[in-house]
């Protein structure tokens, strides 16, 4: 076992509710090893209006920063003292780093999405002139579309359950980009109405998050996705979607190749250190590592409520 924290370990945040379920902790932490940095990550339950209590926490404690997960990442912006404009006009921060007293923001999983579809289309480049289909306005559609749109996409177009949600997002994309836009609520019609042209479609909702209830009216659109459509999920490793994807023979990547590809990002945000994408293969063994313990841990827990 590797020991080396000390009194100059650098402590590092993960923070969200539910954050049972999240491996972004444990694949952080091999992140720290491989830029070699005396650093930890630790996961923390902080629930939805408890910011200010534990950004107060931060600074007392003299933490390097922290990482955000549901339901933080639009509201952490407002006790922000520097964040990128992209991510403030997205409302959407994933990491955050304490400097001088200052809360620093960035929101980095548009990036981290947008590298793993490139990777999969084949390279720098293979983005440009495709259509994408959103599905959700959530915190992380806005930067993915922007993310994509700076790859070279042709069209977006945004579907959510409040059709508002989707309007400010396509609204924002027309006034950084010259691409095609357009928005509609969250049901098959639309879906299906959006299928036919769609290359790439990015899956952005809870739908599928464990403890999530809800679930998509149908999976019926999906016949009419061209065969060369890509299929992708922000949660990982799988979901009913992907699944409902993989069936009829369509590529798909899960929310895994988002949450590997921005760690490069972040590692150059929190402690200036460039990383190569040879050091992914190490983290990607990391990451199916901390899913199978959640698995085991989640099963052990079934198993004794039946006792």
């Amino acid at each position: 076992m590797k020991l080396k924290y000390n009194a100059d370990t650098q402590l590092v945040f993960q923070i969200g509710d539910p954050i049972e379920h999240s491996c972004s902790g444990f694949l952080h932490n091999t992140m720290y090893d491989i830029a070699n940095v005396n650093a930890v990550c630790v996961m923390v339950k902080i629930k939805k209006g408890e910011l200010p209590q534990f950004i107060e926490s931060v600074k007392l404690l003299g933490a390097n920063g922290f990482d955000i997960t549901t339901p933080h990442k639009t509201d952490i912006i407002q006790y922000l003292d520097e964040c990128d404009d992209g991510s403030r006009i997205f409302k959407c921060v994933n990491h955050v780093k304490l400097r001088e007293g200052k809360l620093i923001g960035i929101g980095l999983d548009g990036v981290g999405m947008g590298l793993a579809i490139e990777n999969l289309t084949g390279g720098p480049g293979s983005l440009k002139g495709s259509n994408v289909l959103i599905i959700g306005a959530g915190a992380v559609a806005g930067p993915i579309s922007a993310d994509l749109s700076e790859r070279g996409a042709k069209s977006i177009f945004v579907a959510n359950r409040t059709v508002d949600k989707a309007e400010y997002i396509t609204k924002q994309l027309n006034n950084m980009y010259e691409i095609k836009t357009g928005f509609g609520k969250l049901e098959n019609n639309y879906l299906s109405y959006c299928a036919p042209e769609s290359d790439i479609i990015v899956q952005c909702t809870s739908l599928g998050l464990p403890g999530h209830s809800g679930s998509f009216e149908s999976f019926d659109f999906m016949k009419k996705l061209p065969r060369h459509c890509i299929v992708t999920d922000v949660l990982y490793p799988t979901t009913d979607f992907l699944e409902a994807a993989k069936s009829l023979g369509l590529k798909t990547i899960n929310g895994m190749g988002m949450l590997l590809h921005q760690q490069i990002a972040m590692i150059d945000f929190r402690f200036g250190i460039k990383l190569n994408t040879n050091c992914l293969d190490i983290a990607e063994e990391s990451l199916v590592a901390a899913i199978a313990i959640r698995e085991l841990h989640e099963q052990r827990k079934a198993n004794k409520k039946t006792k």
